[in-house]
């Protein structure tokens, strides 16, 4: 037995060891490694977002594990010292009282926010917890310098002193600013398709939608002193793992501290190489990659290859081996390959799958990557065909500036809704553009096969003005668009087609020029022929229904999302009242799966209410969707003698919420058939009297699970057998033997109660 509660002890150890000593997880940021400005925000938004969410009223236990030390809450705004367990608000009238849940984003300024719908509402990674007399002085201002502001704690308020704003700002402490600043460029890369739109009040003053950076000049200036001025601090980077632990995904300027210069500061427009230090790196194409040159369909077939590199001194040679392949230039100067250059690599060769390598290298650096390519003459099968249909789509009924995943692609919209209902539609939803001509939908993300063939179905809405609308196409990101070609859909829904040749990665808008509403829907995209198309899928097996007992946890099922050729890691999302995890430990609406699929577990979220329940899970990458039905039933609570107060077992706790409901006859919390202990069928003083006897004589209804429990001046250990049971502390000392029912005066403390056997419940007096 004592061997039992030594490797109870030891496991608390190793476990606090391994939370001490957790690091960046090997390869975690490797997708953004080469990327640049808009591409390396994007790469580390589709790294950090889909984490686990929890419910906003769930997180005062989190703060436990987040802001905590030795139980004394971790407080930015004041010195007070809040103990975890009893410092939360409630009502405040002045600094001290106790402590609030702060946005630190204030969620006023993307309107008010629901925690069941927006995730950011309940984002650990922004909320703190703080003074809450001060976070009400604080209110929604944003954060800044204010050289002559009023004490707020340890923090001031008055007017900004830093150039570009002269509004009114919170100034937190010194030591903490820098960490405000790193969540503010965790939350525009977390939110990056919604924050543009956080402009409500004073939320204009910090993020815009006018480009990718998202956040206006003042807010990158002050927001970049405060980040460069308060370096990363060991308090930060344990908070930064003990969020990871909870929601699985990180803040990546914590962890790498520069990447604020390549989005906003000083190294914009240079591609990230994963260090702060000057070696150099070619970025693109990077070292070990794939590059796919065509079909050759007697003529050859090439491809222009971007070479780029950063800190590069000396020239590089360029070569490639394997039958068929030849590339020109041979040789690029360090300066054209810092700025960006390009090379082409061209197959000449008849083997059905031809393989060979592409070597870029100097005295200070080499990158190699792998060449593909086919021989077919007679020519390309056609290309695949994929289809944006809007299906599946929900919550878009409305003209709105926003991101949509639709059920193919990822869109950017400006005054545009996703509708139902409307005439004109393949199926029950089309894409509708607003009155105004200033509508348009683009990809988010590139299309990587390259494209043949663009089609859409679209018709002028009603009676409006008939619209001018044009396809253009991008190959550099969206950073500059060629227009395909226009079209004035007319009162006739039909499908317009326009033929194109790109390769490689791409993506489409469809801009308004003129006119007024439309409708839009199938929009199909076919790949370039001859090139190597493989199709992904991902799918959701059937889950079966949950049940429980009002009150009482719910049964846990189990289900599979599976991904096919799929190289996109996978968000699984649950609506209702449902919940989801990976292992049955931590819950929540989000879960971020492996491209291969994972198996996940479902739950009911709250069994407070008896009914039937029904829900929806989705698992989606940027280009792939399904969906699953979940069902689940709540059955009424049977009444166990003397539990009064509903909470699954009987304690003196219950003998306390009878007497005052007799007192008072108000039946809340109360569960009157358990209060009729006696068995009369009335509840009244003799229930107390036949409770207080139900707990003396030890009722298993009462001791459900127990071996101890406090009592006034020491723990009354319980034992109905002839067993000892020993009582040790947490250092592991023997504190007393036990046989039968005996209270034992002891220290303030906790304690194990175990038999030789095992060890049993803990017991805090």
């Amino acid at each position: 037995m004592k061997k039992n509660l030594l490797n109870l002890m030891l496991l608390l150890i190793a476990l606090t060891g391994l939370q001490a000593t957790a690091a960046i997880p090997s390869g975690y940021y490797n997708t953004a490694l080469g990327k640049s400005d808009r591409d390396l925000m994007l790469s580390l938004h589709q790294k950090i977002h889909g984490h686990y969410e929890i419910f906003y009223r769930n997180l005062w236990p989190k703060f436990q594990t987040t802001d905590c030390e030795n139980n004394i809450i971790i407080d930015r705004y004041s010195t007070t010292q809040y103990t975890y367990q009893t410092g939360q608000c409630g009502t405040y009238s002045g600094i001290g009282d106790c402590y609030n849940r702060e946005h630190s984003v204030p969620n006023s300024w993307w309107g008010g926010g629901k925690e069941d719908t927006d995730t950011m509402y309940s984002d650990l990674f922004h909320i703190y917890p703080v003074d809450g007399w001060v976070n009400a002085e604080r209110g929604n201002y944003p954060f800044g310098d204010c050289a002559n502001g009023s004490a707020r704690g340890t923090g001031k308020l008055g007017r900004c002193s830093h150039s570009g704003y002269t509004g009114t700002v919170f100034e937190v402490a010194d030591e903490y600013k820098g960490d405000f600043a790193r969540t503010y460029f965790y939350m525009v890369v977390r939110y990056m398709h919604q924050v543009g739109t956080w402009t409500q009040g004073e939320g204009s003053v910090v993020f815009t939608n006018s480009s990718y950076k998202h956040l206006t000049p003042w807010a990158i200036s002050q927001l970049l002193e405060w980040h460069r001025n308060d370096p990363v601090s060991t308090l930060e980077s344990k908070r930064n793992e003990a969020v990871y632990g909870i929601q699985h995904n990180r803040n990546p300027f914590i962890d790498h501290p520069e990447l604020a210069e390549f989005l906003w500061g000083d190294r914009v427009g240079t591609p990230w190489t994963g260090s702060t230090s000057t070696d150099p790196v070619i970025s693109s194409p990077s070292n070990g990659s794939t590059i796919n040159v065509g079909t050759n369909t007697g003529n050859g077939v090439s491809k222009e290859i971007t070479v780029k590199g950063v800190y590069l001194t000396k020239s590089v040679t360029v070569s490639v081996t394997g039958t068929g392949f030849s590339v020109t230039p041979t040789t690029l100067t360090a300066a054209a390959v810092n700025a960006g250059t390009t090379i082409t690599v061209t197959y000449n060769g008849t083997a059905a799958n031809a393989t060979g390598r592409l070597t870029i290298t100097s005295s200070e650096v080499t990158s190699n990557v792998t060449l593909t390519a086919t021989y077919n003459t007679g020519g390309g099968s056609g290309g695949t065909e994929t289809i944006e249909t809007w299906e599946g789509c929900t919550g878009y009924g409305a003209y709105t500036t926003t991101f949509i995943q639709g059920a193919a692609f990822a869109w950017n919209t400006n005054n545009v809704g996703i509708w139902s209902g409307d005439p004109n539609a393949n199926g029950s939803l089309s894409c509708r553009f607003g009155k105004n001509a200033d509508s348009y939908i683009e990809m988010a993300e590139d299309v990587t096969e390259g494209a043949s063939k663009v089609t859409f179905f679209a018709a002028k809405y009603g009676s409006d003005a008939t619209a001018t609308v044009q396809l253009q196409y991008s190959t550099n990101g969206g950073s500059t668009w060629t227009t395909v070609g226009t079209c004035q859909p007319n009162a006739t829904w039909q499908q317009y087609i326009f033929n194109l040749d790109v390769t490689g990665n791409v993506r489409f808008k469809i801009a308004q020029t003129s006119g007024s509403r439309l409708n839009i829907d199938d929009i199909a995209i076919t790949s370039n022929p001859g090139t190597v198309v493989i199709n992904p899928m991902i799918d959701i097996t059937a889950i079966d229904a949950m049940e429980a007992v009002q009150g009482e946890p719910s049964t846990v099922v189990r289900g599979t999302v599976s991904g096919v050729e799929n190289s996109e890691n996978i968000t699984l999302m649950v609506q209702g009242n449902f919940e989801i995890s990976l292992d049955r430990t931590t819950w929540g609406r989000y879960i971020l799966m492996d491209p291969t699929g994972e198996v996940f577990y479902v739950r009911l979220a709250d069994t407070g209410t008896v009914g039937e329940f029904d829900g929806t899970l989705t698992a989606r990458t940027s280009q792939l969707s399904a969906h699953a039905d979940v069902h689940g039933t709540v059955t009424p609570k049977t009444a166990t003698q003397g539990d009064v107060n509903m909470d699954g077992k009987c304690t003196i706790a219950d003998v306390t919420v009878l007497i005052n409901y007799l007192l008072s006859g108000s039946p809340e919390g109360v569960d009157v058939v358990a209060a009729n202990v006696n068995g009369d069928d009335k509840v009244n003083i003799s229930d107390v009297t036949a409770l207080i006897n139900l707990l003396l004589t030890g009722s298993s209804k009462m001791m459900t699970g127990w071996d101890a429990y406090p009592a006034e001046g020491g723990i009354l250990v319980v034992n109905f057998t002839n067993e000892p049971l020993e009582v040790y502390n947490f250092d592991g000392d023997l504190r007393a033997v036990v046989v039968g029912n005996v209270k034992v005066k002891l220290p303030t403390g906790i304690y194990v109660v175990a038999s030789d056997n095992d060890s049993r419940k803990v017991v805090v007096k």
